[in-house]
């Protein structure tokens, strides 16, 4: 049970702070292991996905350091605990796979030390305490793959040499790695860097760290090639005085939500500063906190510095922006904290912290996949009344996942009961609209993924029985302020009674995020984060008074009005809310809590700050007020006479509840308010696969075939290491299939099979055709492939004599493909991605893999974005070099081929490959083929003119570009090498081609 929500008698106040240590990830797989010889493995099977703001210690890397196979350090290898240097530095530099626990206080000898770390190694410090003293840590050229987290790093000063011009003792130095993560970590008096990421270095995140007491912090670059990606998040910078960080020639840099202070003395005589862009980085602030900064943010004429939301208290010297550097979400997703909240969240939650590092056996265990069913309303909404027992909504129905629009109004408007589990983004077509959400239903967001944009949920007379968990509803709003044309509500309530509505996150709507009208009634509102609208919550527009309702720990940030209003309400109470104005901010709050007609009103414990009009009362209702926080308001705040509540009523006569202090309410509500990661996760159905006859089938084919058909929740295929020398489909009546190998490398579980186009088949019904020689084929919606090699083996050059020489590995033929940590492998037509049909829309992503092959290996007509993947050239079955990589067939007005931050190479003669060719599929000259290739390293293999034509069809007529490609392949603008603008690439990113789509990862 995810006890935030749960009422006294289960702990839920226990509970609470249970939720502020973090334990919160529901894995469905452990981690996968990297490996050197082939691109990092993926990070398992993760539900949630983690380090984005919903938990402050997720075991997985986010940012930059989760792209490109993502960082796993030594997930899979040994666990070992060291409590001296020597066993440290003996694991740290060995070729294996290790995670090694560090406990206690280790001090290196000598003085200065740095232990070599290689690849594939997590450091983690076990508790709060584990420390290396008088040296640190040093990652060698072409490490890769290393988490660092929850140490302590420090004293490596040496006195009277401040500028440490004389000595190297770093923190942790890394010179042209990639794939690291350092979390968690403390580092004090280190004489010269606390933390050097040097000489192109790449895919790199530094989180929830406490740089304290330095000269010099975090310096980024030395190096002429613009190849580092790094995030840094929610890191406190104390008392040091410069490069926190110096950015120099960094492709990106992310900076987010980051502390600064301390940073500003009038006295000292070294020049103090805060973040730098220098050379040609492009560096994106968002939502920090500087506070006593000299020089804040400053760039150099030659760089792009964007800086948005931030905080600036008793800052001077430079505030420099210009340039319109990067859009991060383009790379990966992530939720910003407000920066009025960054002071209290970096220091509680940064730096080394027990819980990360709690040894075996004295953790807590984490929370299964489905714990969160069981959850039950509180407040209100668990009172018997009107012939309802409570709040429980679909718990009694079907469990069904919903992806779309289309699933989404089916099971929420049925007549029977259902648990509704939204993964991903469904948009509301057309905007503004409402789904009428019957009796008995629960709907909830899948972790942090499920959201809604352009509309919401009503709930009419007499609807009764309905949860609403865990989803961000948000953006309907006509960008009109105070809209009184358009009555978009997130959640519309005329009549309804037993309603909870829980770790929501509501936002910009044309009316209001909550509106519970005409005598609904029976209703808890907690957990919820309301913000950056002009109407929060209204209550009542009725002459009856009977509403009872229920508000708490509710986060209440950057809204005008309705905080909420409660207009002839019987019962409203109110407690441990946190009401939030940013000065800064774009929004000034109207009024707080307002009491009107004939409503009577409990708040308790509740902190308000900087609010206008915190407590507002009519002469005609009842308002009693007790052990509130008010931190910076103004106006009024008033209450009734009484402080017992009898001149209101008592709450406690209504339901059990358990306070918490109003001095914690704001670092509760920030952390724990909103969509939660174990929320909505569903244990998916297992069906194992091993060919000796160890699983519950002996081929891949036999547990698809036992998947029903109309399959409407999670099933995960999995799939011991082994060959399956098989062909598999999974068709298009059995959604949500995960098909996942087992074995520690996607190259352990291999699915092969040699059809080719002119292959005859068995019954002598003619050949299979290109499509039909596929070794696996997809054609059901919402598949995910895992962990595999899929390979198609046909030997042409065995089979000179016979036509048809196309071989597909691969093929899809539906939406929301998600292949990850694949090896799809063939020489002519390896991967084919299709739509259900010419004028369907089928999008897939193809992320962290190989695919290998010689002639138009990644071709047809689907929505494709291949990132951070390999696409290795091979020599034909002759020795011949001569190929092309893609051979599109987008439909006119589709997306195509959207190859981004991968590589294109082989061992293949130079200048050999084309980029791609037009397919007009059937002859068809109104299709519109198209294929972008961008940000990515070319190999020379790559012709200098990359496209060509196609049985008559001029790739000039079609969409063929590049931009901002790297490597002996790339070349600049010319007739033959159309390249993007700035502007025109802004419009051909991940986010364009998936579109309300978001992959899981």
């Amino acid at each position: 049970m995810n006890r935030s929500s749960a009422p006294p008698r289960t702990g839920r106040r226990a509970a609470a702070r249970a939720l502020l240590a973090g334990a919160l990830l529901a894995a469905l797989a452990p981690a996968l292991p990297a490996r050197a010889a082939e691109p990092a493995e993926p990070a398992g099977t993760a539900a949630a996905t983690a380090g984005t703001g919903t938990d402050r210690w997720s075991d997985t890397a986010h940012g930059f350091a989760s792209l490109a196979g993502g960082t796993t350090g030594g997930a899979g290898g040994e666990v070992v605990t060291v409590t001296d240097a020597v066993a440290l530095a003996r694991y740290a530099a060995a070729p294996e796979p290790y995670v090694i626990q560090v406990s206690g206080s280790l001090t290196l000898q000598p003085f200065g030390t740095e232990v070599t770390v290689a690849s594939d190694k997590t450091i983690l410090g076990l508790g709060d305490t584990a420390e290396l003293v008088h040296g640190g840590l040093h990652l060698n050229p072409g490490t890769h793959n290393v988490i660092i987290r929850n140490l302590t790093i420090r004293d490596t000063a040496v006195e009277g040499d401040w500028d440490c011009k004389n000595t190297d003792y770093d923190g942790i130095q890394m010179d042209s790695v990639h794939h690291v993560w350092i979390d968690h970590n403390r580092f004090s008096r280190i004489c010269d860097g606390q933390l050097d990421i040097r000489k192109d270095s790449e895919y790199v995140t530094v989180s929830y760290n406490r740089f304290e007491d330095n000269n010099k912090t975090f310096g980024i670059g030395w190096t002429p090639n613009v190849r580092t990606q790094i995030t840094i998040d929610h890191n406190l910078f104390a008392h040091t005085k410069q490069r926190n960080p110096s950015a120099d020639n960094v492709a990106y840099a992310h900076l987010y939500n980051n502390h600064l202070t301390a940073q500003n003395d009038p006295a000292d005589p070294v020049w103090t500063y805060g973040n730098w862009s220098r050379g040609r980085t492009k560096m994106v602030i968002e939502n920090s906190y500087y506070e006593d900064v000299q020089h804040p943010f400053q760039a150099d004429a030659t760089a792009e510095l964007v800086q948005r939301g931030s905080i600036l208290r008793n800052t001077s010297g430079r505030h420099d922006t210009h340039g319109a550097a990067f859009d991060p979400r383009s790379f990966y997703d992530y939720r910003l904290d407000p920066a009025s909240a960054v002071p209290a969240l970096v220091n509680r939650f940064s730096g080394p912290q027990k819980k990360i590092g709690e040894p075996a056996g004295r953790a807590a265990a984490p929370a299964t996949a489905a714990d969160w069913t069981d959850d039950a309303a509180d407040g209100f909404a668990s009172v018997n009344a009107l012939g309802q027992n409570g709040t429980h909504g679909g718990r009694d129905g079907r469990t069904v996942l919903a992806t779309t629009l289309a699933d989404l109004e089916k099971y929420a408007t049925a007549p029977e009961p259902y648990t509704v589990v939204v993964r991903g983004t469904i948009t509301m077509v057309p905007k503004g609209r409402e789904i009428k959400v019957a009796s008995d239903k629960t709907i909830v967001g899948e972790g942090t993924t499920g959201h809604l944009v352009g509309g919401g949920f009503f709930l009419g007379t007499g609807v009764h029985n309905v949860i609403i968990r865990n989803l961000t509803i948000r953006d309907s709003s006509e960008g009109i302020w105070n809209d009184d044309e358009h009555d978009y509500d997130a959640i519309q309530m005329d009549g309804a009674h037993h309603v909870w509505i829980d770790h929501n996150s509501l936002r910009n709507q044309a009316d209001g995020l909550i509106d519970s009208r005409k005598d609904t009634t029976y209703v808890t509102i907690s957990w919820n984060r309301l913000s950056d609208n002009n109407k929060t919550l209204g209550i009542g527009w009725t002459p009856n008074t009977t509403a009872a309702l229920t508000l708490h720990h509710n986060w209440m940030y950057e809204t005008q009005q309705r905080n909420p209003s409660a207009d002839n309400a019987a019962r409203a109470h109110l407690y441990n809310n946190y009401l939030q104005d940013d000065p800064a901010g774009p929004v000034a709050v109207a009024y707080g809590n307002y009491a009107r007609g004939a409503t009577r009103m409990v708040l308790e414990n509740s902190y308000f700050e900087g609010i206008r009009n915190p407590v507002t009362k009519d002469a005609t209702a009842a308002l009693v007020q007790r052990g509130n926080v008010f931190d910076g308001t103004a106006g009024r705040n008033e209450s009734g006479p009484d402080s017992s509540g009898a001149g209101a009523f008592d709450p406690a006569a209504a339901y059990p509840y358990a306070l918490d202090p109003a001095s914690e309410v704001p670092a509760l509500v920030t952390a724990g308010a909103g969509p939660r990661a174990a929320i909505g996760v569903l244990a998916p159905t297992v069906l194992t696969v091993a060919a000796d006859g160890s699983g519950d089938h002996t081929t891949v084919q036999a547990a698809v075939d036992a998947v029903p058909a109309g399959n409407a929740l999670p099933v995960t295929v999995a799939v011991a290491p082994g060959v399956y020398r098989e062909t598999v489909r999974i068709p298009r009546t059995k959604r949500f299939v995960t098909v996942q190998g087992t074995g520690p490398s996607r190259r352990d579980t291999r699915i092969e099979y040699a059809n080719s186009a002119g292959t005859p088949k068995p019954d002598g019904s003619g050949t299979y055709g290109t499509s039909g020689s596929a070794s696996f084929a997809v054609e059901a919606d919402d598949t995910r492939l895992r962990n595999l090699s899929v390979v198609n083996s046909f030997d042409e050059a065995a089979h000179q004599a016979q036509p048809g020489h196309q071989a597909v590995a691969l093929r899809t033929a539906a939406d929301r493909i998600d292949l990850y940590g694949l090896i799809v492998e063939g020489d002519q037509d390896t991967l084919q991605t299709d739509s259900a049909s010419r004028d369907a829309v089928g999008r897939v992503r193809l992320a962290n893999s190989y695919v290998s092959g010689n002639v138009d290996f990644v071709f047809g007509r689907g929505t494709v974005v291949v990132d951070g993947s390999v696409l290795t050239l091979r020599k034909r079955w002759d020795g011949g070099s001569a190929g092309y990589v893609t051979a599109p067939s987008t439909a006119a007005g589709h997306r195509g081929l959207l190859i981004t931050r991968s590589v294109i190479d082989g061992d293949v003669a130079a200048g050999s490959f084309h980029l791609g060719r037009p397919w007009h599929a059937g002859g068809d000259a109104t299709l519109d083929p198209q294929t972008v290739v961008r940000d990515s390293r070319l190999g020379a293999a790559v012709r200098p003119a990359p496209w060509t034509d196609m049985s008559g069809f001029s790739w000039r007529d079609d969409r063929f570009a590049e931009y901002r490609n790297l490597g002996p392949g790339a070349g600049p603008l010319s007739a033959d090498r159309p390249q993007l603008t700035d502007a025109q690439a802004a419009e051909h990113e991940t986010a364009d081609w998936l579109g309300d789509w978001t992959a899981s990862g």
